[in-house]
């Protein structure tokens, strides 16, 4: 499953876009999950490592593509940008965002096809990293990157991903030396979390997807170098 976003004040043309996602990337053997933001500060607020793929116009009202591109990039440079602009010229800014292709509205089919088939070939190179869980006997293999955070309760570990709770029986220190590779980091006994889903630390509370987790006094100072370096990274 290819997670796309589409951010673009026209609705017209972001419907459009979609038609054609969701018809050429089947075409290719690949599912896909497109979601449409009108405007830039709505998706930034809850990218934080959501989507692999996004398309993103340039001429916005309110925060334009550019701007959103660089802020995106301060604490992601996994995920796949497409530039969306009706002016070729501004294509060439799109290099300093780490942005990987752009189109030319209105969005040509065989224009689109090349794009589709470069960036796919960049998202294999990920090679997505999957964890097995035994869930009530059911073997499920859980992408590493749609893990929010893994907590320990009454001697079980619950994974909070993007498809759901998981809840199962393992041990922390075993899954964190397995997890610690993919950017994972204690920041208390009883929590590992997933530094690309941090989106705010407020003394010893963190924010990640949504959740509050507290922050150990032993663990604080080494849970924010991580969070640096990674965001540095």
């Amino acid at each position: 499953m290819i997670h796309i976003a589409i951010v673009e004040d026209e609705r017209e043309a972001a419907a459009r876009l979609r038609a054609l996602l969701e018809r050429m990337l089947p075409e290719m053997r690949h599912s896909c999950d497109v979601a449409c933001f009108e405007n830039a500060e709505d998706f930034l607020t809850v990218q934080r490592g959501r989507f692999d793929l996004v398309f993103l116009d340039i001429q916005m009202p309110g925060l334009n593509g550019l701007e959103a591109a660089a802020k995106l990039r301060e604490t992601d440079r996994a995920t796949v940008l497409i530039f969306v602009t009706s002016l070729a010229q501004f294509a060439l800014a799109g290099y300093e965002v780490d942005a990987s292709d752009f189109l030319v509205k209105p969005v040509d089919m065989g224009a689109l096809n090349l794009c589709l088939r470069r960036a796919l070939k960049q998202l294999s190179h990920r090679q997505e990293k999957k964890i097995m869980l035994s869930v009530d006997g059911v073997r499920i293999y859980l992408p590493v990157s749609e893990i929010f955070y893994i907590e320990v309760s009454n001697h079980q570990m619950i994974y909070h991903a993007l498809s759901g709770d998981y809840t199962t029986y393992d041990s922390m220190n075993k899954v964190q030396k397995e997890l610690e590779e993919h950017n994972f980091f204690r920041c208390n006994s009883c929590y590992l979390v997933n530094l690309r889903y941090v989106s705010s630390v407020d003394k010893f509370i963190v924010n990640v997807h949504g959740a509050q987790l507290q922050i150990s006094h032993p663990r604080k100072k080494a849970f924010m170098e991580a969070l640096n370096r990674y965001i540095g990274g």
